[in-house]
């Protein structure tokens, strides 16, 4: 098989896995509760490594565009290694070690009253971004976390 027909079949396969990611985004920002931005953080992230494999593909020798046309593995890995890599970075943002005008802010959900306040780890899961420009960093720099890894 010849370089241009892995790429025909490199393209269909990160083809699938887009709309499988795009499709999950979408379904995750339609279901509400504590996991949806870390759900959404994670998922934008696979993105931005979906976008980093297309990225690096013209670099890749004819051998390893063979190698990656036959594996399901080899791409999928780098898009999940991006996720990953965009929740660590929402954990720098809920830290606080990483925040300015450039980062989103933050905060911890509102508990309602006669509802116990989570405790522990969980409380990582109960933070959102700060408004809707917030949100609009905290996607961008998930993107751009996983675009890298």
């Amino acid at each position: 098989m010849n370089r241009q027909e892995s790429l025909a079949i490199i393209w269909r396969k990160l083809l699938i896995i887009f709309v499988i990611l795009l499709g999950v985004s979408v379904a995750i920002t339609f279901k509400p509760g504590p996991f949806t931005v870390p759900e959404l953080v994670f998922i934008v992230g696979n993105i931005g490594g979906y976008v980093g494999i297309h990225k690096n593909l013209n670099i890749l020798s004819d051998d390893e565009i063979s190698q990656m046309s036959s594996s399901w593995l080899g791409l999928i890995v780098p898009s999940f290694i991006g996720g990953i890599l965009a929740c660590l970075l929402y954990l720098l943002f809920i830290s606080g070690i990483i925040s300015g005008q450039l980062f989103p802010k933050i905060v911890a959900d509102v508990v309602e009253a006669g509802i116990k306040k989570p405790s522990s780890f969980a409380i990582i899961f109960h933070q959102h971004a700060d408004g809707a420009p917030e949100y609009a960093k905290l996607l961008f720099w998930s993107f751009v976390a996983g675009c890298n890894q």
